[in-house]
């Protein structure tokens, strides 16, 4: 809501409960990942590793499901008046995920190291990969999926699937392609059926984790069951 004073606008107050959720989310994403990256399990058969570098499965899985539980939790609260309120939920993610790296040299200190700036710049770079380049890539599909255009199943459908597609053959950070393409369709997909969004955050889930996972191990393994 616009306040005037003395004949001027003022800009809204941040909405505090979609800022509250947000950074929540990640800091919740955030622990989930140090703690993995030095507790995390492993599986040989599955080639599958949490520990160290593998723990950046946990963002990349997550913060696309925060997005699209953020996001359209805040289209059903706000309606038409959404705007701020998701820039609000979306920049409280992003200084929770940034707290990996701050967290991670605080409470697990390598060596002599001191914790200091380079700590907190390494954090900013991480949540702007995990949450600022997923965000970047799912807002325009989602604003156009809401708009007549995108108002068709089918294509809400075949998007998932390129998600995975993109996951699959497109090197380097196709994953996080694909999470961004996954959060923003799904935030749309709730646009649409209202009423689904547990159904739509299981299929999130879903995708996610078949592109961190098992496209990985599909093309390192071929098709070929685990021996346990």
């Amino acid at each position: 809501m616009t306040l005037w004073i003395t004949g001027l606008p003022t800009f809204p107050r941040i909405p505090r409960m979609g800022f509250l959720a947000g950074l929540i989310w990640g800091v919740l994403i955030a622990a989930a990942t140090v703690a993995l990256e030095h507790y995390g399990p492993s599986s040989e058969p599955l080639h599958i590793s949490l520990s160290g570098n593998g723990a950046t499965a946990v963002p990349v899985m997550f913060v696309p499901l925060a997005i699209f539980w953020g996001w359209s939790w805040i289209a059903n609260a706000y309606s038409g008046r959404s705007v701020v309120p998701m820039a609000a939920y979306t920049l409280a993610l992003f200084v929770g995920v940034s707290l990996i790296g701050p967290a991670d040299a605080y409470f697990f200190p390598q060596g002599t190291a001191a914790f200091g700036v380079n700590d907190f710049v390494g954090g900013l770079l991480q949540g702007t990969l995990f949450v600022g380049f997923v965000a970047i890539v799912a807002a325009p599909i989602y604003w156009v999926l809401r708009s007549r255009v995108g108002a068709t199943r089918i294509l809400i459908w075949l998007l998932y699937l390129v998600s995975l597609a993109i996951a699959a053959f497109v090197a380097g950070l196709g994953t996080i392609v694909a999470g961004g393409l996954v959060a923003g369709v799904a935030s749309a997909h709730a646009w649409q059926r209202q009423g689904g969004r547990t159904l739509i955050a299981i299929i999130v889930i879903v995708i996610m984790a078949i592109a961190v996972f098992g496209i990985p191990y599909v093309q390192a393994n071929g098709l070929s069951a685990p021996r346990f």
